[in-house]
């Protein structure tokens, strides 16, 4: 059997193979004798399936840089010249300030996260990549302000409360205290092993980077704890049972942003809320089960919160970088990761 008859035979993620995800979306270093016994699967059954769904990218963990250690960022709208999209996609993807890069029908062609150190060095990236590209034909950069939930927060809700709960008492309280700051080089070599493995246990990064455990765990809890490292658990859409992807962009009168923002994020669909400072002042990016979900969800958000108005919105077609690892078709992570930027 090739790889691809064995990715299609995962299509569907068994009930098992979604609790799983779940939890570790809950905690994404848990420990499988702590996972066991409230998944009801032994640890050598979980960590079996772990390897199969990772090996085929269907799920995959990462360490990322945190709110702390990240500069601004921007959501970066291209349309492109006929034919000239997926070179321009492609070749963007190689660059570490972008983080993510879809591929959308709607009012623009491609949807790419954009940050860098400092709001100059953020400028010059985006004007000076679009005018080294050819076959763009129009840009609008959407600055991110305040977000008020990201993908790391969205769950795939297969375990009950009680579960979730549990999961929830997994998570470890470092025993060390954050102490100052973690040196940078360690702290670059610290994200890019995560990065690659977010499940890397404590003692093969040691023997990795030739560094004591106990200054790996200290780091890993200063960085941790100072919001400049955060690790996640993600799964590939089109596997997910959500697999409609679409951004919403939304004008909100000023004084109930606040109200509006908070109140998206209790919507089970979107994965992402945040303002923005540009021609729409709120942005969600949602997961559906469902393409005739798209005009459903917008009608609900329009009749259930009075003053908003949905300005544009954009079905993804294919996604091609996600919070810096490249993607192939159906979402399914490949091993290619480009360290994003601090």
């Amino acid at each position: 059997m090739n790889r691809s008859d064995d990715v299609a035979q995962l299509a569907s993620l068994d009930e098992t193979d979604k609790r799983l995800i779940q939890a570790l979306q809950i905690n994404p270093r848990a420990r499988w004798a702590s996972l066991a016994p409230i998944i009801g699967v032994d640890s050598v059954t979980l960590a079996r399936r772990w390897e199969r769904l990772s090996d085929h990218g269907l799920a995959w963990v990462a360490g990322h840089p945190g709110a702390g250690a990240r500069g601004p960022s921007a959501i970066l709208e291209i349309e492109a010249e006929p034919g000239a999209t997926l070179e321009i996609a492609q070749t963007l993807a190689a660059d570490p300030e972008a983080f993510t890069i879809d591929h959308t029908a709607g009012g623009r062609d491609l949807l790419a996260i954009v940050g860098a150190s400092d709001l100059d060095s953020l400028s010059e990236y985006i004007m000076g990549r679009m005018r080294r590209l050819s076959g763009v034909r129009a840009t609008r950069t959407l600055l991110l302000s305040s977000p008020f939930t990201d993908a790391g927060q969205w769950r795939l809700r297969s375990l009950s409360a009680d579960e979730t709960a549990a999961v929830e008492r997994t998570i470890d309280t470092p025993a060390v205290a954050a102490r100052g700051d973690v040196d940078p080089q360690l702290e670059h070599a610290l994200l890019h092993v995560l990065g690659q493995d977010g499940r890397a246990t404590v003692t093969s990064i040691a023997r990795e980077l030739g560094v004591g455990q106990r200054r790996i765990r200290e780091a890993l809890a200063t960085l941790s704890t100072q919001g400049r490292l955060v690790v996640r658990t993600e799964v590939a859409r089109a596997h997910s049972g959500w697999p409609v992807h679409a951004w919403y962009f939304l004008r909100v009168p000023a004084s109930v942003a606040e109200r509006v923002g908070s109140a998206m994020t209790r919507l089970s669909e979107v994965r992402m809320a945040a303002s923005t400072i540009g021609p729409y002042n709120l942005v969600l990016s949602v997961w559906m089960r469902a393409l005739a979900d798209v005009q459903r969800l917008e009608v609900a958000i329009e009749e259930g919160v009075p003053g908003v108005s949905i300005a544009d919105r954009s079905v993804v077609l294919q996604s091609l970088k996600k919070e810096g690892r490249y993607l192939r078709t159906g979402g399914l992570a490949t091993d290619t990761m480009i360290p994003m930027l601090t």
